[in-house]
């Protein structure tokens, strides 16, 4: 019944959006005389306690209030009440530091001793920027969370260009009553942000880097094993230029990388 709908909005301090809501909604039930309330209370149509409101997010069917209106009719007037949090965005950055491998100095130098052997085994503290967004949504899809678990962003997000972005983590919990409507999910996600290093660029930088090199290499069109600095033949990996042959200088080392994640655009997640 259109002249019984109606609501309110309100606001808590320093909102400056309506973030709850009270709303009724009239229904006419035709019965048959000396039905009682508990018949008209099962009447097909009427929503269901806890059921969510058509059009308002995180408002739901808590209370109906029937009157009848005659021997054949009853009304029904049922109201609405939620909190409106779904607008509401938590965004905290934080950091998280790892170790890696390095073969260089910091000018780019190769780390080799006074006899020009390779250095290995050394490592340095990496400290990426994280961000953390906590926020509600009516309904998640996890299968579809899943294939960005595996993907770098395809666009630029908060600032940081194509292929530094991996998401790292994500939780979202819930609480309902069994065979009533599902509330609202808490989601909270993890992103994690990397700075390329040593001669990676940013669509590389969560590649996997690694020094081209092997026991076989390219002599002359022969494949043999390689040879040391005194030409003995090692069983030792030695440094292999593009063409497979030996590389002697490890300045002059080929690097490489391997792409192991896909690619996605993050404003399809949803969080921002």
């Amino acid at each position: 019944m259109w002249s019984k709908s109606g609501g309110t909005f309100s606001s808590d301090q320093y909102f400056t959006f309506a973030n709850k809501a009270s709303l009724t909604e009239g229904y006419q039930i035709l019965c048959e005389p000396g039905d009682d309330v508990s018949v008209v209370e099962a009447a097909t149509g009427l929503p269901q306690y806890g059921s969510l409101h058509d059009t308002v997010p995180n408002t739901y069917m808590r209370q109906v209030v029937f009157s009848p209106l005659g021997p054949y009719f009853w009304l029904a007037v049922v109201t609405y009440e939620g909190e409106i949090s779904a607008t509401a965005i938590d965004v905290e950055w934080t950091d998280t530091t790892t170790s890696e491998p390095i073969d260089r100095d910091w000018d780019g130098a190769a780390i080799v001793t006074a006899n020009n052997e390779q250095v290995e085994g050394l490592s340095m503290d990496v400290s990426d920027q994280v961000v953390v967004i906590r926020r509600s949504f009516i309904s998640i899809n996890t299968k579809s969370i899943a294939a960005y678990r595996r993907a770098t962003n395809a666009d630029y997000y908060l600032g940081w260009p194509p292929g530094t972005a991996r998401l790292v983590g994500f939780a979202a919990k819930n609480k309902f009553t069994y065979g009533a409507p599902l509330s609202q999910w808490d989601v909270t996600a993890r992103i994690q942000f990397r700075e390329p290093y040593a001669n990676t660029t940013n669509a590389q930088a969560w590649y996997k880097r690694w020094r081209h090199e092997g026991v076989i290499v390219n002599m002359a069109g022969y494949i043999q094993r390689g040879v040391d600095a005194q030409g003995r033949e090692t069983s030792k990996p030695v440094m292999l230029k593009a063409d497979g042959t030996q590389e002697y200088n490890a300045d002059n080392a080929l690097y490489l990388h391997t792409q192991v994640y896909g690619s996605l655009p993050y404003s399809g997640l949803g969080l921002l």
